[in-house]
């Protein structure tokens, strides 16, 4: 947020306060209070509003800044969002697709491109159909990504990114569909084994079915 617009969504505030004319003590202090309580709600109203990319270059999210995408149809979802070594992001997804058989797993692809080191670690408990519970880990070299689900698009999931160079992770809790087992729950952790690369853009979802929806991204820290 840059400070321009903030000074702006303060003026608003101070302005759409009834001004005060007249020498009453008690009047003053009420519109000193009330011009102080427009400016912090400005301030809260402009810090919780989520930036939304247009064009040109990533997105730089302050500490508790969101940014919202939204997406029609999509299988490949572009965040726009600049990030740095050692941060921390919470991403969350709710959205619509058509189930189909089971498919590649969707992922997140960190600098929008396929890693010159390949390869990623995924531990993952899942369930689904009546009882079907399994776990175990995964050793992809093939995905692109870190892993954000299993077999289909999201129906819903939220998950936390953490951006270190040395040490790219995730945690993740996902709901998917498809036709061979049904609804879906996913929760694994994930690595990237490449601890050389910097991790400079947030990234791109790569969805195996066509998906509309909503994404959030917050950075925490």
């Amino acid at each position: 947020m840059s400070a321009a617009t903030m000074w702006a969504a303060m003026q608003s505030a101070i302005a759409a306060v009834t001004p005060y004319q007249g020498n009453d003590p008690t009047a003053s202090a009420n519109y000193r209070a009330a011009v102080g309580l427009a400016m912090c709600g400005a301030i809260i109203s402009e810090i919780n509003t989520p930036l939304v990319w247009s064009s040109g270059a990533d997105l730089q999210l302050d500490i508790g800044q969101s940014s919202k995408i939204t997406a029609s149809a999509a299988t490949s979802i572009p965040l726009h969002i600049a990030c740095g070594d050692g941060q921390i992001y919470e991403m969350e997804m709710v959205g619509t697709y058509t189930p189909v058989a089971a498919a590649t797993h969707p992922y997140l692809q960190i600098n929008n491109a396929v890693p010159a080191t390949n390869s990623f670690t995924s531990e993952y408990t899942q369930g689904y159909g009546a009882a079907t519970v399994t776990g175990g880990q995964l050793t992809a070299t093939a995905d692109g990504g870190l892993l954000i689900g299993f077999g289909a698009s999201i129906q819903q999931g939220k998950y936390t990114f953490f951006t270190s160079t040395a040490n790219k992770k995730s945690i993740v809790c996902a709901r998917t569909q498809e036709t061979t087992n049904g609804i879906r729950h996913v929760n694994l952790t994930g690595t990237h084994n490449d601890t050389t690369t910097v991790w400079l853009s947030f990234g791109t979802i790569i969805l195996p079915n066509a998906w509309t929806g909503t994404i959030t991204v917050t950075r925490k820290a």
